[in-house]
């Protein structure tokens, strides 16, 4: 059998070494045989997948991810985004609720740029005025969004969007939309602290802006 596609168990994650040089069907064609011989080595695994040694599209990622769903039993907690490096060790404890999978993307969005993802989507970095993200799921930045953020795209008013910093020219979470978030969004009970993350969500049908805390905490899981 080719090795174009090379399996690896590593820690908490399944990395994914993807020849950079073979034609994409083919690629895909060897991932699928390898996840059917590697079958009983991976029942039921619950692991992050890494995608290594290929730069991939997001159209080519997300094909790669379905046949990973469809010729596995792997139940995905996160993707790490182009092999780039993995960020963390992180523990899922067993309480948590399911939110689906969670992309990471490490980088700064540029004017121009844009990233969407069927799922989570957390980025490691600023969003800045003309870039856009937009996730089916939440959306968490651990930087400045000054751009343009859409959260539950398919009208999923239950979804958040988070950030270090917000100062964006638009916000959209499922059907409700700011676009002048300074004076569409409701702001209370913000007492800014270097560091600490804001939070968008829908309560009693209006946005709200407000310090990350046990309050917005509770309300956001009530939702």
């Amino acid at each position: 059998m080719d090795n174009y596609v090379i399996l690896k168990g590593k820690e908490d994650r399944l990395v994914i070494h993807l020849d950079a040089e073979i034609d994409y069907e083919t690629l895909k064609k060897n991932l699928e045989e390898k996840l059917r011989e590697a079958e009983k080595f991976l029942k039921n695994a619950k692991v992050a997948i890494e995608f290594s040694n290929r730069s991939l599209s997001e159209h080519e990622e997300n094909q790669l991810v379905e046949i990973i769903r469809r010729e596995s039993d792997i139940q995905i907690t996160y993707i790490m985004s182009n092999g780039k490096s993995f960020i963390g060790n992180f523990i899922i404890p067993e309480t948590i609720i399911d939110e689906g999978v969670t992309k990471f993307y490490k980088g700064n969005l540029r004017s121009g740029q844009s990233v969407h993802y069927e799922g989570n989507l957390v980025v490691l970095g600023d969003i800045n005025p003309g870039a856009i993200v937009t996730a089916k799921g939440n959306i968490v930045v651990l930087g400045y969004l000054n751009g343009t953020a859409y959260a539950g795209i398919e009208d999923e008013d239950e979804a958040f969007i988070s950030a270090l910093k917000m100062n964006p020219i638009q916000l959209r979470i499922g059907k409700n939309i700011a676009r002048n978030p300074a004076e569409d969004m409701l702001v209370t009970n913000r007492v800014k602290k270097e560091g600490s993350l804001e939070v968008a969500y829908i309560k009693d049908g209006k946005m709200h802006i407000e310090d990350f805390n046990k309050i917005t905490l509770r309300d956001i899981m009530k939702i």
